[in-house]
């Protein structure tokens, strides 16, 4: 290390100039000679050796000043990396080992959540932007989250599924080079502006939420569509989609759809008359408990309360909702718990 600083001073090297110079000097004597005695054979080779000899001291001379005339390279300074531990239970360390790591990724598989990791500074990655946070999700398998800030604005959000023991290497990577990326999903870019917290604040998309705690998170939501013995889950969607899928249920391409937004979950199905029945299962009720409510509309009923409910985060009113929670949780206590099976 010391050596390579060295070489990057300004300095004069002594012996290629001396020889260069002597070099040099003769060189040029040896032209003269020979270019007076041209026209003999002796001349014609004098002038040829002199040549090469000036030549060589030129060069000589060169490389004894080169260091002291070329603009002096500075060394790169790369800024030094921490890395913040956040986990499930909002605990901040700044202590990341594999034995930490093996720990929380076991507590993921036994108690689900999740914990973060965030670069300090954001890690630049000239492709992608800088690298705010990983996330790492409890699930079958595990989910990671990479959210990017892009250098125009706004967010990336980049999301891949490995098993525990992949998450682990990756994560140890993440703490230890340049983290690899190659296979992740990219979902669609994320506004700046979708930072805020507040359901009344957000908009439809895919949205980065902040906490106070500087923990970057996503707006859950999930479209799930069911055919006769299929189904397709969509972690990443848009209005459009979901207005497909109402269409589809609506013309019996599809049996029903789940569309899970925040805390709030809505069942599509097939109504009379061509129909749609809408089972909504809320919390925003008087004494903020769960309630199940129902209501029948035409597909383009159906469609613009979904899309306006999804654009604001609320419902401006549950009038026209059937009160159906006693009738559900009379049939959860026979038994019918299985996701789907009730609707």
């Amino acid at each position: 290390m010391k050596k390579r600083q060295y070489r990057n001073k300004r300095r004069l090297r002594l012996i290629p100039l001396i020889l260069g110079l002597y070099g040099g000097f003769l060189g040029l004597g040896l032209v003269a000679i020979g270019f007076s005695e041209r026209g003999e054979a002796v001349g014609i080779i004098r002038l040829l050796v002199g040549l090469a000899m000036a030549c060589f001291g030129i060069y000589g001379i060169w490389d004894g000043l080169r260091d002291l005339v070329r603009p002096e390279k500075q060394q790169e300074q790369h800024p030094l990396t921490q890395y913040i531990l956040t986990d499930s239970s909002g605990n901040r360390s700044s202590h990341i080992s594999t034995e930490r790591l093996q720990e929380l990724l076991a507590a993921l598989e036994e108690n689900g959540g999740g914990f973060h990791i965030q670069p300090l500074p954001p890690l630049d990655l000239s492709k992608r932007g800088a690298l705010v946070q990983i996330s790492c999700m409890a699930g079958q398998p595990i989910t990671l989250m990479a959210f990017f800030r892009k250098p125009e604005g706004g967010w990336q959000l980049c999301t891949k599924s490995v098993p525990p023991d992949a998450a682990k290497a990756w994560l140890q990577q993440l703490v230890s080079a340049s983290p690899e990326f190659s296979g992740w999903e990219m979902t669609e870019d994320i506004a700046a502006s979708q930072e805020a917290e507040t359901k009344e604040d957000q908009v439809f998309g895919n949205r980065v939420l902040q906490s106070q705690r500087g923990v970057y998170t996503v707006w859950h939501q999930l479209l799930v569509i069911f055919g006769e013995s299929w189904h397709d889950e969509h972690k990443f969607f848009s209005a459009r989609d979901v207005q497909l899928a109402v269409d589809g249920v609506s013309d019996g391409k599809y049996q029903k759809a789940v569309l899970e937004w925040g805390r709030d979950t809505f069942y599509l199905l097939p109504g009379v008359q061509n129909q749609l029945m809408v089972v909504w299962c809320t919390n925003q009720t008087e004494k903020g408990e769960a309630a199940f409510l129902r209501r029948e509309g035409t597909a383009t009923q159906v469609n613009f309360w979904l899309v306006n409910y999804i654009e604001h985060g609320y419902m401006e009113s549950t009038g026209g909702w059937a009160d159906i929670t006693a009738q559900v949780e009379k049939e959860l206590k026979k038994g019918e718990r299985k996701h789907g099976k009730l609707f």
